[in-house]
């Protein structure tokens, strides 16, 4: 069985001069293929007054046209492609988060060296190993492959039929060591198992592997101390990229880019200028491997920066990303400054007598005058209204913005799966 450090160590250890040199090669040969071969780039580049030979640099990405997400997902898709139909065995597709799915056509050096060889460098660097059986809740095909690989065991998603207790009671039966969930959707089945009277503390599962969503730290610790499980090191991804971009290592001290396979800026989302190392502002991407269906400059919407470069413990010198704090498209707009969930829920998540589960409440569109929330308090709480001003001075405090808090009973709450679901828009949309 494969014991290594590294899953990849010449890529992973590989210098920062040798790294560019990669890039610029990739970075040349997609844009001269999509020059060649997409309608929607060729008119893209020819509007912008650019050609494939004016890459010369890795810095001349910025002669390129940044991509709007909707514009790509609108324009058809033989006018988007770079390969003929006929050489795609394997379509994907988006999550759909922000709108209807979109198809995501994969040749097959696509899906075994993006979807397939990104998600084993990931799983591996968070700590699978061989021996592991995992117990996959989400419903990527890509992830049987990469755990062969590895040479861990899986519990299919269709394990149980889909049904929430039988894949519990069926993880106990065949000694499951790592769930790979959605935060949220991992919650819950922790909430489960102890209804139904299983220790989770006394069963072989060591560990959870998040994806999708991203939690603060002394949330996480909360649950780890209660269900005596290890939240894994966490990735970052999107199905539109070809799958994982980045992820941490044991230090959990920034997430490691996917270099070889992507190239990353961070952009003003509202001048579109590039921004510095350490500065934060909206992601773009552009995919270095994919060949059927590139990415060049597209705008992902998610809000991070990249971190001045240091050396990592761990012994990698890929470049790292910090924590995505969210989607601009997710967020709430107080004062002149944007409010994610995540911002929040570190004061929930650290108040005592609050509850798990909180909204954000736009009441009206664009800008808003206060932050509004609403958050469950716990049964032992006796003074609503001393709780609710401790909350609202606390965020106050902590984000910036005047706020104002509404307490609600707990279990009042719908549960929320994902971040999006934390943002309530209460007012009218035309």
């Amino acid at each position: 069985m494969i014991q290594k450090k590294y899953w990849d160590p010449e890529i992973e250890t590989m210098s920062s001069d040798a790294l560019r040199k990669l890039q610029l090669s990739r970075l040349q040969e997609v844009v001269s293929r999509a020059y060649e071969k997409s309608n929607l780039y060729r008119q893209r580049f020819d509007t912008a007054g650019v050609k494939p030979t004016d890459i010369n640099r890795l810095d001349d990405i910025k002669k390129l046209p940044l991509l709007e997400d909707a514009e790509f997902r609108a324009t058809p898709l033989q006018d988007r492609l770079t390969v003929p139909i006929s050489q795609i065995p394997v379509i994907c597709s988006s999550g759909g988060t922000t709108g209807i799915p979109s198809p995501l056509p994969r040749t097959q050096r696509d899906w075994e060296n993006n979807c397939i060889a990104r998600q084993a460098r990931a799983r591996w660097t968070a700590g699978f190993r061989p021996g592991d059986i995992a117990q996959e809740r989400t419903n990527y095909e890509c992830t049987g492959a990469a755990n062969k690989l590895i040479g861990v065991q899986r519990l299919t998603l269709c394990a149980g039929r889909g049904f929430l207790d039988n894949q519990i009671r069926l993880a106990q039966l065949l000694g499951v060591t790592i769930i790979v969930d959605v935060p949220s959707f991992a919650l819950r089945y922790l909430d489960r198992a102890r209804e139904l009277g299983i220790d989770i503390k006394q069963t072989k599962i060591r560990a959870i592997w998040p994806g999708s969503e991203t939690w603060v730290e002394s949330y996480k610790k909360r649950l780890e101390a209660r269900y005596g499980v290890t939240f894994l090191p966490g990735f970052y991804g999107a199905s539109d990229t070809g799958g994982i971009e980045a992820n941490e290592c044991e230090y959990y001290n920034g997430y490691h880019i996917f270099a070889d396979h992507v190239l990353f800026e961070i952009i003003d989302p509202e001048t579109g200028d590039v921004l510095e190392d350490g500065q934060e502002g909206e992601l773009v991407v552009t995919t270095l491997t994919l060949e059927a269906l590139p990415l060049i400059r597209w705008r992902a919407g998610d809000i991070t920066s990249i971190l001045p470069y240091e050396p990592c413990p761990c012994g990698r010198t890929l470049p790292k990303m910090a924590r995505v704090r969210g989607r601009i498209a997710q967020s709430a707009l107080v004062k002149g400054k944007r409010i994610f969930p995540i911002d929040v829920e570190e004061v929930i998540f650290t108040t005592p007598g609050l509850g798990e589960e909180y909204q954000i409440i736009v009441d009206t569109p664009g800008e808003q005058d206060r932050l509004k929330v609403k958050a469950e308090y716990a049964p032992e709480v006796t003074s609503l209204k001393g709780m609710k001003g401790q909350v609202e001075e606390a965020l106050t405090q902590a984000l910036g913005v005047p706020t104002e808090v509404e307490l609600v009973p707990g279990r009042s709450l719908e549960h929320a799966f994902f971040k999006a679901q934390r943002i309530i828009t209460t007012y009218p949309k035309s």
